[in-house]
């Protein structure tokens, strides 16, 4: 089963440049890389995405190897993600301050 979740399948939705949706916790961005990573949980695809906010754990580095697969804009932009747990569409940037003023739930 893992090998048919990380191969060349999982990851055929996808494109360079697309909006996306990342789960869990609904995060969108933007694709900056898809492709093999075999230093990285496993190896196998992985899909790299520039967040909109700084949600992620990555700048495109990967920590333990150092090599830079893509380019985000700080420190916790980007984050590395199987092709299975990202939906591309249209998904534009979220303001944080409306959705902060909408919820009761949180203050």
């Amino acid at each position: 089963v893992e090998e048919i979740e990380f191969d060349s399948d999982s990851i055929v939705h996808l494109s360079i440049g697309s909006r996306c949706q990342v789960q869990p916790g609904a995060r969108r961005g933007e694709i900056a890389f898809i492709g093999l990573i075999d230093e990285l949980g496993g190896g196998g695809h992985w899909v790299g995405i520039i967040l909109d906010e700084p949600m992620g754990k990555t700048d495109g580095t990967v920590q333990s190897s150092g090599v830079r697969y893509f380019k985000a804009p700080g420190p916790n932009r980007g984050g590395f993600f199987r092709g299975k747990n990202v939906e591309a569409g249209d998904f534009p940037e979220i303001d944080i301050m409306d959705e902060l003023e909408d919820s009761e739930d949180e203050l």
